[in-house]
Order: C-alpha cells, then structure tokens, then sequence
C-alpha cells in the first residue's frame, strides 16, 4: 500500500512505498529483540550512496566467575575456543569485561530497505545463531538477565 508522502516514525525515514531509511544524518537507529533469553540488537547505519549497514549483534551469555563454578568456567572458555574457529568468515566475537562472549555481523543493505529485508537479515542470523547458543548453554553459560527490557524497542 503506497502512501502519500514520505513520514518520520520514531528514528526511521518512511518512504512513499513503505521502505526504511535512518532518518537524519550520522544517527543509526536501531532495534533490540529477545532471542533465546538473549537481547539482539540491531542497528542501521547509512553509508554512501543508497548502501547501507546493518550491525547485528547478540551476547551468547555468561561464563560464571572462578569463585562461582571454576569447572564450568573452564568448560565454558574450552567450548569458545573451538566455537570461535567454526565461526562464519563475516561474523566477529570478542569477550567483553563481563566475560559475556558477544557475536557481530555487519551486513551491506540497499537502503531504502524494506520491513520484510529487514527482518529477513536479522531472521538469518538468528538461524545461523542458534547452534551457537546450542553449544554454550550445554557448556554452562548463563543467560544475562536484563531489567524488565521490552521485548521489541526500537531506538
């Protein structure tokens, strides 16, 4: 369904046929979901031309502390070792302070892009994802609780 005009909705730019774009310059918005117990967050960043980035990313949990469970931790760093070789060449990972081990993707889009592109990526990487979480909920991690965070916010 065309719309009359183009329209600002919350930090997007909608175009007459319904395509998403951030609407002003050097503000990536974004969008968070639940998965699995886990915040995704994605973001959108314009670039050049009609290109476009979008930057996925996800915690895969916690590895307890030494003081906590010292054989699960160790578990825990022995499954990411061999999880961070298996990794698809496009994704990155890296241990933030927490000790929460945090995958990345940055995807090339066409921007405008539309709503059904949009959650096709993110949908795609929540696939490829899961054997992932699979592998470090065996070995022990937890899932990082988040203070009543909405399921779907978009920033």
């Amino acid at each position: 369904m065309p719309f009359k005009e183009p329209f600002i909705l919350g930090p997007f730019s909608v175009d007459a046929e319904g395509r998403l774009s951030p609407a002003h310059e050097g503000v990536s918005p974004g969008f968070s979901v639940r998965w699995r117990g886990r915040v995704v967050h994605a973001r959108l960043e314009q670039c050049v031309g009609h290109d476009g980035r979008l930057h996925i990313r996800s915690s895969l949990g916690r590895i307890p502390s030494t003081a906590s469970d010292p054989v699960t931790r160790v578990g825990c760093f022995t499954m990411l070792r061999s999880l961070l070789s298996a990794l698809p060449t496009a994704w990155s990972a890296r241990l933030l302070p927490d000790h929460q081990p945090q995958l990345e993707v940055e995807t090339i889009v066409v921007l405008p892009i539309t709503v059904t592109n949009l959650v096709t990526e993110l949908t795609l990487f929540l696939i490829v994802l899961s054997p992932y979480l699979d592998l470090m909920d065996r070995a022990g991690v937890t899932v990082v609780a988040s203070p009543t965070e909405p399921v779907l916010a978009v920033s």
